[in-house]
C-alpha cells in the first residue's frame, strides 16, 4: 500500500469545522456532518450551511441542495414551476400538477401584481405530482436586498424548495431562501 501524504482525516475535519461551522459545539458539528453525509451535500460548495447566532444554531440548504438530493434519487422524474401574477389562471391536471395560462400582467413583470409561485415535482413511483403554491405575501422580505432585486427568482426558489422537500421527505434542514439573510451570500 502506498504511503499517503498531506493532511489527516482529523486535520481535514478541523479545517472544515473552522471554515464552514465556526462556533459549533462538538454535538452541533456532529449533527451538521451527519446531515452532510446523509443527504450527500458539500458545505464547501455551499450546498449546506451551518449558521450560529449566539446560542441558536440552524442547519440549512438551498433550493439547489434540495434539487441535488432529488437528482440523486432514482425516482426523480422532473420539476415544473413558474411565478404567478394576478389574472394568471392555474388549472389542476389529473396528475396533480398545475398548468398556468398567462394573464396580461404576467409578461409585464410588475412586482406589485406578483401573487406567488407554484412547483410540481414528479416521481416515477407516484401517480400524483407533489405540488405547492406559495404566496408572495407570506415570504417577501422587504428588508432583504436580494428579495427586492430578484423577487421572481426568490419566490420561485421557495416554491421549488418546498415541493422538493415534500416530494422526497427531506427533514432536518431549513430552506435558505425562506430565511434569506445577507450573511449567507
Amino acid at each position: 500500500m502506498a504511503k499517503t501524504t498531506g493532511t489527516t482525516a482529523h486535520e481535514n475535519e478541523e479545517l472544515l469545522r473552522k471554515s464552514v461551522a465556526p462556533g459549533a459545539t462538538d454535538d452541533e458539528f456532529k449533527t451538521f456532518m451527519y446531515l452532510c453525509k446523509e443527504y450527500n451535500l458539500d458545505p464547501l460548495k455551499k450546498e449546506i450551511y451551518f449558521i450560529k447566532y449566539g446560542s441558536k444554531t440552524t442547519i440549512l440548504t438551498s433550493r439547489d441542495g434540495y434539487l441535488k438530493i432529488a437528482n440523486l434519487n432514482e425516482n426523480f422524474n422532473g420539476i415544473e414551476s413558474d411565478v404567478v401574477y394576478q389574472n394568471d389562471i392555474l388549472t389542476k391536471r389529473d396528475d396533480g400538477s398545475l398548468h398556468i395560462s398567462y394573464g396580461p400582467e404576467h409578461l409585464l413583470f410588475d412586482k406589485s401584481k406578483l401573487s406567488g409561485a407554484y412547483c410540481s415535482v414528479f416521481r416515477k413511483d407516484r401517480d400524483k405530482a407533489t405540488t405547492v403554491f406559495v404566496s408572495i405575501k407570506e415570504y417577501y422580505k422587504k428588508d432583504a436586498p436580494i428579495w427586492q432585486q430578484y423577487t421572481n427568482a426568490m419566490i420561485l426558489k421557495v416554491a421549488e424548495a418546498m415541493a422538493l422537500k415534500r416530494a422526497f421527505a427531506i427533514s432536518g434542514l431549513t430552506t435558505k431562501e425562506e430565511i434569506e439573510d445577507k450573511e449567507l451570500d
